[in-house]
């Protein structure tokens, strides 16, 4: 800030801390000013200023003040001009560094300074980083595994002799395989047992371990692969009863239609679980998933039965209907995908929620559910309609009676109505499953990266008694975190963690949040790093960390 300012009263400076220090009447004095001050009247000012870099206490009596220009951000300058008193300037070169006041409209500082800058250095060289980090994730590596095995699984079926009974049965099995795979892999039960078992290791092993162990959130690669194979293996049944028909070999109309509409109701939930249809048409996702995974696992039902009872009939055949049935392994597969989608819907309860309006912009309910730390729910006010998964921790101030909470911020559609009109109920399913976070307790100390109503998820962790998680170092970009969120949120963070960096963008701006990340970084010395933040904020931090050979972790959209 650059401004001309004339001091019409007496500049007092104290002697005894700047002996020797006289300002000449009328001379030009450069003063370079900082941001920081502290005033006790409108025109008393006292301030720690320096003196040919001697700390000195200064008071300054000001009757007037006019301002000039103002450049913000940078270190500011002005000329002052001393009357009434004199004070002899030992030298020219002698120069006062001291703060403005808060008339002078000062850009204030933010939470965090950068000292350490990211280095632009990375691990690997550019094609195989971003094959790594990029391409060739976790996730994709599980696909892959299971696509080639998939494709071993056709080469020797595709060399076995070429009997009719035994091709429906193995196609059908691989079929019926892959689909159990697909719907196991997302059962609460299974990605709780995965989550206990993948964080069951010592601190004290090899961080190489953890890191690799600490991906286990990534398995959704698993079940998207082996849906697909799925689909592939259903196209490779409906061309053999093609053929079959033309052939004479397998003259059964109900049969081929079956298959065909298997088919078709199979693609339509591959379809809309790609990233981008899912993401634009969730709600559609949703409903083909359920709706139309119930058709199928009923029109599959239908076909194995048609089949079973069209094989018993054919000449030669000695096996009755349920004996041709209780020898197909898809028929055991099936029975055990059935219970996998009914078991979720027996645990469908209705829980009492009492909403607390934390803004416009975010709601928190707290519910009774007797639920522990580091879980996820899926929450409804409509059963069969459609369903979304929140983080939800423990209440730290009960709430008529309440056991947890979760933060719900404006996303969508569902999520602004229940933050204008929040019922006093609210439906879950399932089990609670485990969450990304859960996995930072492998880490003896970690930084936490989120924004918005992320920090929702964080309470988990930042509630625990810290003699049982890691050592946590706290950032939070949010707009008006305060107003947003209330102070009891706040609170919590600030006691787990007393320099938490909580960025309010609405008053700093959009923080570069790779560089605010590695200054907490380097100031902790952290193992790991968690991001729970929107795709693209978690995508580039996870990579410009990861890239530079640092463990970092963060939801994906199939976790």
């Amino acid at each position: 800030m650059e401004g001309n300012f004339k001091i019409h009263n007496r500049l007092a400076l104290d002697a005894s801390l700047s002996p020797g220090l006289v300002f000449t009447p009328g001379s030009p004095l450069h003063l370079n000013l900082l941001t920081h001050y502290s005033h006790d009247t409108p025109t008393t000012i006292t301030r720690t200023i320096e003196v040919n870099n001697q700390p000195r206490e200064v008071t300054e009596n000001f009757e007037s003040l006019d301002m000039t220009t103002a450049t913000e951000g940078a270190t500011e300058a002005c000329t002052t001009e001393a009357s009434s008193t004199s004070l002899d300037h030992q030298s020219s070169s002698d120069t006062l560094i001291a703060s403005p006041p808060s008339t002078f409209h000062e850009t204030e500082k933010p939470p965090l300074q950068i000292t350490h800058v990211l280095p632009p250095e990375k691990v690997d060289q550019r094609p195989f980083r971003q094959f790594r980090h990029v391409v060739f994730t976790v996730y994709r590596r599980l696909f892959t595994v299971v696509i080639i095995a998939n494709i071993i699984a056709l080469i020797l079926i595709d060399i076995s002799p070429q009997d009719t009974r035994f091709y429906f049965k193995a196609i059908s099995s691989a079929a019926s395989a892959n689909l159990f795979v697909t719907i196991a892999i997302r059962q609460d039960y299974v990605i709780n047992f995965l989550f206990d078992i993948f964080a069951s290791g010592p601190k004290s092993g090899s961080l190489h371990i953890r890191r690799i162990l600490t991906k286990v959130f990534e398995a959704g690669g698993v079940h998207s692969s082996a849906g697909i194979c799925a689909l592939a293996w259903f196209v490779r049944l409906a061309i053999f009863l093609t053929l079959s028909f033309e052939n004479g070999s397998v003259r059964n109309v109900p049969i081929l239609a079956l298959t065909y509409v298997l088919l078709l109701l199979i693609t339509g939930i591959v379809i809309f679980a790609h990233p981008k249809l899912r993401s634009k048409t969730h709600n559609t996702f949703e409903r083909m998933h359920r709706f139309g995974g119930w058709l199928s696992s009923a029109t599959f039902w239908t076909l194995i039965v048609l089949t079973a009872k069209y094989l018993a009939n054919l000449s030669g055949s000695e096996q009755s209907t349920i004996e041709v049935l209780i020898h197909f392994p898809s028929f055991w597969l099936l029975t055990l995908n059935t219970i996998h989608a009914i078991v979720p819907w027996l645990r469908l309860r209705k829980l009492e929620a009492w909403p607390e309006r934390l803004s416009d912009h975010a709601l928190r309910l707290h519910l009774k559910a007797n639920i522990g730390s580091f879980y996820t729910v899926r929450i409804s006010d409509s059963p069969l309609s459609e369903w979304h998964s929140f983080a939800c921790f423990i209440d730290s101030k009960p709430k008529n009676g309440s056991t947890n909470s979760v933060v719900i911020s404006r996303a969508g559609d569902w999520t602004a109505k229940t933050i204008a009109e929040p019922k006093p109920y609210y439906w879950i399913r399932g089990l609670p499953t485990r969450g990304v976070l859960y996995m930072s307790l492998m880490f003896r100390s970690i930084v936490l990266v989120t924004t918005g109503s992320g920090i929702g998820p964080c309470l988990n962790l930042l509630f625990m008694d810290p003699s049982t998680r890691p050592t946590v170092r706290v950032l939070w970009s949010t707009p008006k975190p305060l107003a947003t969120f209330g102070e009891e949120i706040l609170g919590n963070v600030r006691e787990a963690d007393p320099a938490a960096v909580i960025w309010d963008t609405k008053r700093f701006g959009r923080p570069d949040m790779v560089a605010l990340t590695w200054q907490l970084l380097m100031e902790s010395q952290a193992e790991a790093v968690f991001v729970i933040s929107n795709p693209k904020v978690t995508k580039m931090v996870v990579y410009a960390l990861e890239s530079r050979g640092v463990a970092a972790y963060g939801p994906i959209f199939d976790s």
